[in-house]
C-alpha cells in the first residue's frame, strides 16, 4: 500500500461530509471529513444551527492541505471505516488541531 496521493479537485456535499478522492496508483480512494470537524477546526463556522452547503465547501477548500494529510495518514495506517462507500473519513478526534 503506497502513499494516498490527492490529483485532482473533485469535491461534493452531501449533508453529512465533504467527499473527495484520494489515489494508490491508479485506485481511487473514497475519502470524506465531516461536518463535525469542519465546524471545529474552522473557526468561521458556527457550530450550531444549519449551514448552507457552500459554507462547507468554502471550509474544506480552506482546510484541505490538513484534511488531506490526516486522510492520507489515516490511509496509510489502515484506518478504513467499517460500513459506507466512504473508505477513509476525517473525523474531528483524528485531526490535531
Amino acid at each position: 500500500m503506497s502513499r494516498l496521493a490527492f490529483r485532482d479537485d473533485f469535491k461534493h456535499f452531501d449533508g453529512h461530509c465533504v467527499r473527495f478522492h484520494g489515489f494508490d496508483g491508479n485506485d481511487e480512494v473514497l475519502c470524506g471529513v465531516t461536518t463535525f470537524a469542519l465546524k471545529h477546526h474552522m473557526e468561521e463556522l458556527p457550530e450550531d444551527g444549519l449551514l448552507p452547503a457552500d459554507a462547507f465547501m468554502a471550509a474544506y477548500d480552506r482546510l484541505m492541505p490538513a484534511i488531506r494529510e490526516v486522510a492520507a495518514e489515516k490511509y496509510a495506517t489502515r484506518r478504513f471505516e467499517r460500513s459506507g462507500d466512504v473508505r477513509v473519513m476525517v473525523h474531528d478526534h483524528d485531526w490535531k488541531a
